[in-house]
């Protein structure tokens, strides 16, 4: 259900007070003025109330899980009214493939003994005449699934110096009481999958048959921060010198106080940086300004952080655009009307954007077509501008600032008009956050940043998280040795 839009208490003073009042006398119309100016000022903030009042997901930057059950479907979503839920008609489906030989541990032959419809003997050994056995496979988790080794360490005595020496623990075994797997299988349930540490340890209980306190799980956590150093230094660096990364932040708490995690994305890797404040200095130690010579262009939306960037290096977010032009829509006059006219805007510069990305314009055709979509929308901002509504003014006078930077996607082949990598990288973040409250120490820092990072790096690129994390471990403790690379 799409909210009204807000109506004014008063539009000014009624005629009839005007007319009681002396035209002439200085203090009437002194009275006069200054209660309307009163009533205007309310009027407005009364409408900015409502407004925030009917913040969604679809007209502010709320998350969709904030929304109240009345709220309109998000736009993806409308299309889907009619339908079961599942696979549609069309839907190629997806089936679980057979495992080859080689990855099989165990193959039971099974052979029928007396036919099925005479229930004589059958020969033991195939002819030529039957076919090739049907397959079917089975997975189970063995009984057993953590091996514990136990390493005696000897002493022997010298009998010449009669002095005595102790055996040392071989290369590569690890000084306490965990192997390099469950290390990062531990890591991967706290830092990967979204477990509290408290699940954790009773999954680990329950289904590996291994008992960890908290404290435990802390330590493991911490060393495999430790371990994952220079695999997130790697990605810091190759961030740094990318040409297409995107941007966006969220709160964070560190020790119960404010804090914020900002996000670098590029299309193969994911840098996570917590920082205590949301300033463009730490957008800038997130992203280091510019080499002399480097070409970068930064996606993100229109907070201040970003407002230094000019022309090809900053693309505005056209989805946090749209958002904004659907709660111009729902004000009052004038805004609703300019909010109806950006949203048609909006619609026309996705189609186009859309025909581009299924190869139906080239990219230097994009621009051509997109020409008259730009002019409409700078009239449209120029209205707004011109109107002094309180909800539109501003933002257009700061889109028309920055008008160049929406266009960034015409001009710079591979750069998108929309920041949306870089939020589905941050959701990981902001569940975190949502589970844990945060992190306590630098300990705790250190294991958001750099498993978030490697995480979400990994999964971008399409590899395997526990091996990969298993490997870093299994580096570390054989004397910081250096696994293979994220970046």
């Amino acid at each position: 259900m799409t909210p009204e839009p807000p109506t004014p208490l008063l539009g000014s003073i009624p005629p009839e007070v005007q007319a009681a009042l002396d035209p002439n006398c200085p203090g009437c119309q002194a009275l006069l003025g200054f209660f309307g100016d009163q009533i205007t000022a309310l009027t407005q903030r009364v409408e900015q109330l409502e407004a925030r009042l009917h913040q969604t997901s679809a007209n502010s930057s709320r998350p969709p899980s904030s929304d109240p059950p009345t709220a309109s479907p998000p736009t993806g979503q409308r299309g889907a009214a009619g339908r079961k839920p599942g696979g549609q008609p069309g839907h190629r489906g997806v089936s679980r493939p057979f495992k080859p030989l080689e990855a099989v541990a165990e193959v039971v032959e099974t052979v029928p003994t007396h036919c099925a419809h005479c229930q004589r003997a059958l020969p033991a050994s195939a002819s030529d005449q039957d076919p090739p056995p049907v397959r079917h496979q089975v997975t189970e988790l063995p009984p057993v699934v953590c091996v514990t080794t136990e390493y005696q360490l000897h002493a022997r005595t010298c009998p010449h110096c009669r002095r005595r020496t102790w055996a040392q623990l071989p290369d590569g075994v690890p000084r306490g009481g965990v192997g390099p797997r469950l290390q990062a299988v531990g890591s991967l349930l706290t830092g990967g999958y979204g477990i509290s540490r408290r699940a954790t340890q009773g999954l680990l209980r329950d289904l590996f048959g291994e008992a960890f306190s908290l404290g435990s799980l802390s330590s493991l956590e911490g060393a495999t921060a430790a371990a994952l150093a220079a695999p997130y230094q790697q990605v810091v660096q190759a961030v740094a010198a990318a040409e297409r990364v995107n941007v966006d932040e969220t709160r964070w708490f560190e020790a119960h106080r404010l804090a914020w995690l900002w996000l670098a994305a590029t299309e193969t890797l994911s840098l996570f940086r917590i920082d205590p404040t949301r300033s463009r200095a730490a957008f800038e130690h997130l992203l280091p300004p510019r080499a002399p010579g480097q070409r970068r262009t930064v996606t993100a939306d229109r907070y201040s952080a970003y407002c230094h960037l000019v022309g090809d290096e900053w693309q505005i977010c056209w989805s946090h655009l749209a958002r904004e032009f659907v709660a111009w829509s729902e004000s009052t006059e004038p805004a609703a009307s300019l909010g109806k006219a950006a949203l048609a805007v909006t619609r026309r510069l996705f189609s186009r954007w859309h025909q581009y990305r299924a190869g139906e314009l080239a990219h230097a055709e994009l621009a051509l077509y997109l020409q008259p979509v730009k002019e409409r929308l700078r009239a449209v901002l120029e209205k707004a501008q011109a109107s002094r509504h309180w909800k539109v003014e501003g933002p257009a006078r700061h889109l028309l600032k920055h008008f160049e930077s929406l266009w960034t996607f015409t001009r710079v082949e591979g750069v998108e008009p929309t920041n949306n990598h870089a939020e589905r990288e941050l959701r990981h973040g902001v569940l975190w956050r949502k589970r844990s409250f945060g992190h306590q120490s630098e300990r705790g820092r250190a294991f958001v940043e750099r498993l978030l990072t490697v995480v979400g790096s990994l999964r971008l690129q399409g590899r395997n998280v526990l091996a990969y994390l298993e490997e870093a471990c299994r580096a570390s403790l054989a004397g910081g040795g250096r696994s293979s690379g994220v970046g």
